[in-house]
């Protein structure tokens, strides 16, 4: 876990230096981390995304980009990897704020609270309830334990229920779940993908307006 959470405040500290305000989301907050952990960086608004890649480019490179909507009806993302799975994302459409929960189920912590060494609770994709001890972590199934864990990470249940249903249906039809991901080449720019979508979606076209 230090590996990560030091990649982490680099990277963060370097975002922040060039007037990203940014958060580390996922196993990294929560303390869960394995081998097959992801560093997953978010930016929680709307940013230039030209700007944003010239900032990381002064740090490190980027090996793709992707824009992705999770349904029909959620704002679009942008993904910058800086590895095969690193990632810098950040909204190409504001955010709701049930779209902002996600990062609290998830667990999420800012760079100052990294530096303080937290973790924070948060629930994984198996729908387990990761819950920070002095010694580690234990887990508990969030559907059991549905009161607590939305006591613990500050959302109601119905958010929860309604983020498990996501992850259930995923795991039975054996998808990532999301409704469009679009790898960009190299002369395409974030904002000319997102009038592609908007073109081809009319719940977009009307969050748009």
């Amino acid at each position: 876990m230090r590996e990560f959470r030091a990649r982490a405040i680099n990277l963060m500290e370097h975002l922040e230096a060039e007037g990203f305000t940014c958060m580390v989301y996922g196993s990294v907050a929560r303390g869960d981390v394995s081998r097959s952990s992801d560093l997953d960086i978010f930016i929680p608004h709307t940013v230039s995304p030209q700007l944003l890649e010239y900032a990381i480019l002064k740090k490190t490179p980027i090996v793709k980009r992707v824009i992705a909507q999770a349904t029909p009806y959620y704002a679009v993302k942008a993904y910058l990897y800086i590895s095969e799975k690193d990632t810098v994302s950040f909204p190409l459409t504001p955010l709701t704020s049930e779209e902002m929960d996600f990062y609290k189920l998830a667990a999420s912590l800012a760079l100052d609270e990294l530096r303080r060494d937290l973790r924070r609770p948060g629930i994984n994709k198996n729908l387990q309830l990761i819950k920070p001890t002095s010694y580690g972590h234990i887990e508990l199934p969030v559907l059991k334990y549905l009161g607590e864990s939305a006591k613990l990470i500050g959302v109601s249940p119905e958010t929860i229920m309604g983020r498990a249903r996501v992850l259930m249906r995923r795991r039975e039809k054996g998808r990532t779940g999301l409704y469009r991901s679009m790898e960009l080449g190299e002369k395409i720019s974030f904002e000319e993908a997102l009038k592609m979508l908007e073109a081809r979606n009319p719940s977009l076209r009307k969050r748009l307006a």
